[in-house]
């Protein structure tokens, strides 16, 4: 059975000693707290690792702002719902070297952009997802295991939980990224030419 939102505060809760909830946000200090805390939780973890089941690929949109010319030919719009850019596709392959770029704000100040010197660029990057039925079990215990620790100190305002908490995320993170990291196969990145060069 896939997990909720619920199950995953009912599972951060259990490691505070802290009572079981019925529904996000009800009427009791772990429901409230929860609430705060459950997206935040969330979002953390996914911008933490390059997660396969909350990776997408977008071609990406030019943007109404022009690009900065004097470093970058391009200025792309941020896909909706992009919690990290984690690369642009190298049309020539996974092997080839990284394609540069950076996020800086709009001319209004107003949003991110992507501005690079790559034409119809593709980024690969970590969406906001939810969905917690396309969670992996590795990372529902490793959020918890975060929720747990954002919830010790409002829940309890015992820094021994908090502490213990972190331990056991760290533990969990290890596992969950890589168990992610078992289900993808990339083909290795060639070395610079300089490297290859001098071998």
């Amino acid at each position: 059975m896939a997990a909720s939102d619920v199950t995953i505060a009912n599972l951060a809760l259990s490691r505070l000693r802290a009572g079981t909830i019925s529904s996000m946000g009800e009427n009791s200090p772990a429901g409230k707290y929860s609430s705060i805390w459950y997206d935040e939780s969330r979002k953390q973890l996914l911008e933490s690792f390059d997660w396969g089941f909350a990776r997408r690929t977008e071609t990406l949109a030019v943007h109404g702002d022009a690009a900065p010319t004097a470093r970058w030919a391009f200025r792309y719009a941020m896909p909706s719902g992009c919690i990290v850019a984690r690369y642009i596709q190298n049309p020539l392959g996974t092997t080839a070297d990284p394609v540069p770029y950076q996020i800086e704000m709009n001319d209004a100040g107003t949003e991110s952009t992507l501005v690079t010197n790559a034409e119809d660029a593709v980024l690969i990057y970590t969406y906001d997802l939810s969905t917690t039925s396309l969670f992996s079990p590795s990372f529902v215990d490793a959020l918890s295991w975060l929720l747990s620790y954002n919830l010790a100190w409002p829940l309890t305002g015992k820094g021994e939980l908090q502490d213990r908490a972190e331990r056991g995320f760290n533990i969990s993170m290890r596992a969950a990224a890589a168990h992610d990291a078992n289900e993808q196969k990339y083909e290795p990145r060639r070395q610079a030419s300089w490297i290859e060069a001098r071998n």
